[in-house]
């Protein structure tokens, strides 16, 4: 039986696993990491509608073996219904917002896996879906993307 550590990533911040759990089975360890993300997601939800959120588990030997990833989204899909407006943001400028977050998401999971380098071609295009989201955004809003 091996001791591992869950670190927790709620969208903002990180907080590392200090004192571990023990588990008899790899299975053990990814079970408990999925288990884990729809209790941070529902601790989080008041901060925003759109974030992702991961669990991250290390070894005794501090090596990240495993991550589980959540990515939650929302967006409302008419500009207004009943007569009134939907809150936040105009539709296309939280459609840019979302896309843009979750291409930056996308490409630092490739980096952190170690992938970024086998996959060249793949980052190469994400790296041009992020600058023509991020320049739609620019041109739509009049503001830099988040």
């Amino acid at each position: 039986m091996a001791r591992y550590f869950f670190d927790i990533y709620n969208g903002a911040s990180t907080t590392v696993d200090v004192a571990g759990l023990v588990c008899d089975a790899l299975s053990e360890v990814s079970d408990h990491a999925v288990d884990m993300l729809p209790d941070i997601a529902r601790g989080e939800l008041p901060d925003g509608p759109n974030r992702i959120f991961w669990v991250k588990v290390r070894g005794e030997d501090g090596e990240h073996l495993y991550r589980a990833t959540l990515a939650l989204s929302s967006a409302w899909l008419v500009d207004g219904t009943d007569g009134r407006n939907q809150p936040g943001e105009k539709l296309a400028i939280a459609a840019l917002r979302r896309t843009s977050a979750q291409i930056k998401a996308i490409r630092r999971d490739l980096a952190e896996d170690g992938f970024t380098a086998h996959m060249q071609e793949i980052d190469s295009l994400m790296g041009v879906a992020q600058l023509e989201t991020d320049r739609l955004l620019k041109r739509t809003s009049g503001s830099q993307p988040s």
